[in-house]
């Protein structure tokens, strides 16, 4: 059998847990697991569990972001037959700070 990669390892994990849940908890035990089973720092552990949840809510989801007209500053997201949908960073944050729901990056991820 081989060893799952570090993305694979945290929706598995994620596709454990009990439903409903709370995302932050979520995070915080798929981080602490992927440090403790699966040898990696608690910096990539978090930002794979990040990308874990965020794949995972996203299941059959037609909207997606454009990865090709997202820059540094703005991030894109296309739905079919809608218009281009365009966050910056400003924007993210104000819904970061309305949600609470996702924990901000640590300063790993930057």
């Amino acid at each position: 059998m081989h060893a799952l990669n570090i993305n694979d390892a945290a929706c598995a994990y994620l596709l454990k847990l009990a439903r409903p849940y709370q995302r932050t908890v979520a995070l915080e035990r798929c981080t602490a697991h992927l440090v403790e089973q699966h040898d990696c720092s608690q910096s990539t552990a978090s930002l794979a569990a990040i990308q874990a949840i965020a794949e995972l809510e996203t299941l059959n989801q037609p909207a997606f972001i454009d990865a090709d007209a997202t820059t540094s500053h703005v991030v894109i997201v296309r739905r079919p037959g809608m218009k281009a949908m365009a966050f910056s960073v400003a924007d993210l944050l104000r819904l970061h700070a309305q949600e609470k729901t996702l924990p901000a990056p640590t300063a790993g991820l930057q």
